[in-house]
């Protein structure tokens, strides 16, 4: 039996345990190959001009999975960590894959809920296993090690991310920052719109080029994410999103990195919300500069290199004496 999974969303975040839990009860795995231009197109044309960016990234790649699977694993998570929600498109998600096109294969959808402590969730993934033909024993072991790897990826800082601050890389693109004049940069996005290097248009690889060294979200433990989130008056109940509002204060208050890049995709609304709120209190606060970057399918590329130059110009500019004045007013905050 083969089973499809798209390389999208969060499967940057938990694709290896997904694959590894397959090939346990006997499934062979067929993960999609990287995001490409016709990915994106192609996604867009199946889905709803009202859906961001990666949810059309992820209509592309199941396209690729029509022909040569017999069944797409789409799982239904509920949240990624104690105490928060997962974004609500996860939810629906296999609810959509279903709608994108009759003649998809048949859509497995396990629930996967990391807030609940007693595993209950993972009964579902248990009968997954049984109703293609895996033995008890076999149902069981997989099912454990399923778990493990999960609280592995939430326990380390780079979860799934093969990434190091000195050569980052995802899906082919090597981004090399060997300058000891450099500086570092935080880039503060899901790990679907960072580490798609067609989603994002190369913008790791742009940064390294430029000579920047690069910090990325899941780099930050739990620990310096949760001890920076306790200073603001509101619990932000989204999981990632509140990593990324805890990593871009981590940052800052440390001086971890001299400028920090916000990125986020059209029509995301927990994005819209979070990247106010990490803007309005970097203003509040005497922080690094700032820019958001906002992606869709429409995104040009020459357009990203010439904001990425000028902020890194700046950053530089600013690093090298140049007065907080002309750093404030700078395309930075904004």
């Amino acid at each position: 039996m083969r089973v499809g999974v798209p390389r999208a969303l969060l499967y940057h975040h938990y694709g290896e345990c997904w694959t590894s839990f397959l090939e346990a009860v006997g499934i062979e795995p067929v993960v999609t190959e990287a995001t490409t231009s016709d990915t994106v197109v192609h996604g867009a044309v199946l889905s709803d001009n009202e859906t961001c960016l990666p949810v059309k990234v992820f209509a592309g790649h199941l396209l690729q999975l029509k022909e040569n699977t017999d069944a797409v694993l789409v799982p239904r998570v509920v949240s990624q960590y104690d105490g928060m929600k997962a974004c609500p498109k996860y939810l629906g998600l296999p609810d959509m894959a279903r709608s994108f096109d009759p003649a998809l294969p048949p859509v497995m959808a396990p629930v996967m809920d990391l807030a609940d402590r007693r595993g209950r969730w993972a009964r579902e993934w248990y009968q997954l296993a049984r109703d293609t033909g895996a033995s008890d024993h076999c149902a069981d072991d997989a099912v454990k090690s399923l778990l493990r790897g999960l609280r592995e990826v939430e326990a380390q800082p780079q979860g799934f991310s093969d990434l190091t601050p000195q050569a980052p890389r995802r899906d082919g693109e090597v981004v090399v920052a060997d300058d000891p004049r450099s500086f570092t940069v935080g880039v503060a996005g899901h790990l679907y719109n960072v580490y798609d290097s067609r989603a994002s248009l190369g913008m790791l690889g742009r940064i390294g080029q430029m000579g920047a060294r690069i910090r990325t979200v899941d780099e930050v433990s739990r620990r310096d994410v949760r001890r920076q989130l306790k200073t603001l008056p509101r619990k932000i109940r989204w999981d990632f999103e509140s990593r990324m509002v805890g990593a871009v204060l981590h940052w800052s208050r440390t001086r971890s990195v001299a400028g920090v890049i916000y990125v986020s995709s059209f029509a995301c609304g927990p994005g819209s919300m979070i990247g106010a709120l990490i803007e309005d209190q970097m203003n509040r606060e005497d922080s690094v500069p700032l820019m958001s970057i906002i992606l869709d399918e429409h995104s040009g590329e020459g357009g990203l290199i010439t904001r990425i130059e000028a902020f890194l110009d700046m950053v530089r500019r600013s690093n090298q004496g140049t007065s907080e004045d002309e750093v404030r007013r700078g395309v930075a905050k904004r």
